[in-house]
């Protein structure tokens, strides 16, 4: 797990002032690798790499890292998971190795099997920049489901790449503006995940991103869209019984876990008490028979401290609670903002951050948490909530014509959408219809469709929402916890995310996935054999920070830089702070925002926010 920074050169060779670029790019991402680091150029191209060292962590492994012609280099970040079988497959074929590596199993498929046929066997988490001597390309590869970073900015002369938007801020020449379009999507609560950088000239490669870059321009393309791998047959089809689903979700389950529990390091799990975390928990002590958990303890509002307690007396783990008060959560709230690079709009952003430091000061390098199973296995209200639309007459109606029903929709794109930082309200169907295709959502539509031959329509729209999930929701999850893990130094893992796993999850019928009323049904079969019944059984609940953590921080909006960069009035401004006052939704968004601008167009440092915010929540006392 790694910080990777690049500088390509369009025209003009590079030059000392691309080097010291690549240097200030990698101070910005230390805190992704304090082990080692490394740079490496030719007449093109400039690489930099900052090391967390987990697997082979001899010095032979360094990056960026060259094939032993010299005409192949790497610059990774993240982890293959599969890359013993991978390697036994290179060397069947005729190649050796010097190191015990991924990195050096992931340069030599690249190398011997091209971008293209190599980069959709590796299973793990990824994003790499790959140069090819022979023909003079360099490719920028992202993992199918985004689960690690990649930036990237192109200006007149230059293309810059590199694990987090503040590396590409860094460098000298690099205009530092915000996007108003963007901040003004999030203040509006408009769905805007981490493919959208908050920074002007800057994007995110998508997931499954593989982009060739050559001197004529840049090829942009996917290796993976669910789109393009579901096969809707599979799943209206599928006569499976219940005890054969089980039975091989148990099975990938506890392969998948036995692959992220590879490392030549300390290792523990985050374990919440809730099901997803507490599945991975069991499994991965079967792998690491020294684990512990860790749990976010939090002196106000309601702890899971007991819940994952619970699990861990259930399964023989040890779970070590990680307090948080608000002195620590006004600490850590400005650094969160700082690393996420957007507004800390929920509260379990500094607990999250919380929890990292605490690993890290324990000498744990590797988390491993459970992340993507409600994507995956149907465990969100919302996705459920469409079945009931469904039932409704006049949606049925809508639905038996498309042609009808894109007009319709085209009808709402053209309606204001009156949502805004205080959530507005449209009619319930209108809202329905967002809810049910937010292209107003065009790839929830495109699922739809894709899904034709699935019946009732209920289950159709049900597995649409759940895979827009994987694109919409999962991604600011993914985002969040690279960003606050790798602030500590920390690698993040995700066992669900596994590509098994991802292919037999998303061709599971509704009936595995929400039964009688209960999400995740599947899951939750398997979890009975491993986690305690009260567990398994409780109400979902989303990670609670009590209102108390943020009370009076309003105050920080006046005289501050987002209502000049929003041009809000006297009259707006002492409106939104009202609300702010109010809604602890509003105030974390809106504190939030303020704060990133003072971080990154201010240059104000965290430490002096902390003290501001106590000082605005004093003042309202």
């Amino acid at each position: 797990m790694c910080g990777i920074a690049g500088v390509w050169r369009k025209r003009d060779p590079i030059g000392s002032g691309d080097l010291s670029d690549i240097e200030r790019m990698m101070q910005a991402l230390a805190h992704r690798g304090p082990d080692d680091h490394g740079n490496w150029n030719n007449a093109r191209l400039a690489l930099g790499h900052r090391r967390l060292t987990i697997i082979d962590p001899s010095p032979a492994a360094r990056e960026p890292m060259l094939t032993a012609s010299g005409d192949g280099a790497l610059c990774y970040n993240g982890e293959v998971y599969n890359f013993r079988a991978l390697r036994k497959t290179l060397e069947a074929e005729g190649l050796a190795f010097r190191t015990v590596s991924d990195t050096e199993v992931v340069l030599q498929a690249l190398h011997h099997w091209g971008p293209q046929e190599a980069v959709p066997l590796f299973d793990g988490m990824f994003s790499f920049a790959y140069f090819d001597a022979r023909d003079g390309a360099l490719w920028l590869a992202r993992d199918r489901l985004g689960i690690k970073p990649m930036s990237v900015a192109e200006t007149g002369d230059r293309l810059l790449f590199a694990s987090e938007d503040k590396a590409i801020l860094a460098c000298h020449d690099f205009p530092r503006r915000i996007d108003a379009r963007e901040l003004t999507l999030r203040l509006a609560w408009q769905s805007r995940d981490s493919s959208y950088s908050v920074f002007d000239g800057i994007e995110r490669l998508p997931p499954a991103g593989l982009w060739k870059i050559t001197l004529d321009g840049i090829e942009k393309r996917r290796f993976w869209h669910i789109l393009d791998v579901l096969e809707t047959p599979r799943i209206a089809g599928d006569n499976t019984s219940d005890a054969g689903h089980m039975t091989m979700l148990q099975t990938l389950l506890e392969e998948s876990v036995e692959l992220h529990c590879i490392a030549d390091t300390s290792l523990a799990t985050a374990c919440s008490g809730g099901v997803d975390s507490g599945l991975i928990t069991a499994l991965a002590k079967r792998f690491r028979p020294e684990l512990h958990g860790y749990v976010v303890d939090p002196k106000l509002g309601r702890s899971e401290a007991q819940d994952a307690e619970r699990t861990g007396c259930h399964v023989g783990v040890t779970v070590r609670r990680v307090p948080l008060d608000k002195d620590r959560f006004l600490e850590l709230w400005p650094r969160a903002v700082w690393h996420l690079e957007t507004d800390g709009w929920h509260a379990s952003h500094a607990a999250l951050l919380a929890l990292a430091e605490r690993c890290r000061a324990d000498g744990v390098k590797v988390l491993l948490t459970g992340e993507g199973s409600d994507e995956l296995f149907g465990g969100y209200k919302w996705q459920a909530s469409t079945i009931r639309l469904w039932r409704q007459s006049w949606l049925q109606h809508l639905f038996r014509s498309k042609a009808r029903r894109d007009r319709k929709f085209a009808e709402l794109r053209r309606t204001p959408f009156r949502n805004s930082i205080g959530r507005g309200s449209t009619s319930d169907r209108a809202m329905a219809l967002r809810a049910l295709s937010p292209e107003l959502n065009f790839l929830q539509t495109k699922l739809f469709d894709r899904l034709e031959g699935v019946t009732p329509p209920g289950d159709r729209a049900f597995l649409a929402a759940c895979f827009y999930d994987l694109y919409s929701h999962l991604q600011d999850l993914l985002h969040r916890h690279d960003r606050l893990s790798m602030a500590a130094s920390v690698e993040l893992r995700v066992p669900f995310l596994e590509n098994r796993l991802i292919d037999f999850a998303i061709h599971l019928p509704r009936r595995q996935k929400y039964r009688d009323g209960t999400g995740k049904w599947l899951l939750k079969k398997v979890a009975e054999h491993h986690l305690p019944r009260e567990n398994i059984r409780a109400a979902k609940n989303g990670f609670e920070i009590a209102d108390a953590f943020s009370a009076g921080t309003q105050g920080l909006l006046r005289g501050g830089l987002l209502r000049d960069a929003m041009k809000w009035s006297s009259s707006e401004l002492d409106d939104l702070i009202d609300m702010a006052r109010s809604q602890e939704t509003s105030r974390l968004r809106l504190v939030g925002m303020e704060m990133l601008l003072r971080l990154y167009m201010g240059g104000e440092t965290t430490g002096s926010l902390t003290e501001a915010l106590h000082a605005a929540a004093r003042s309202e006392k």
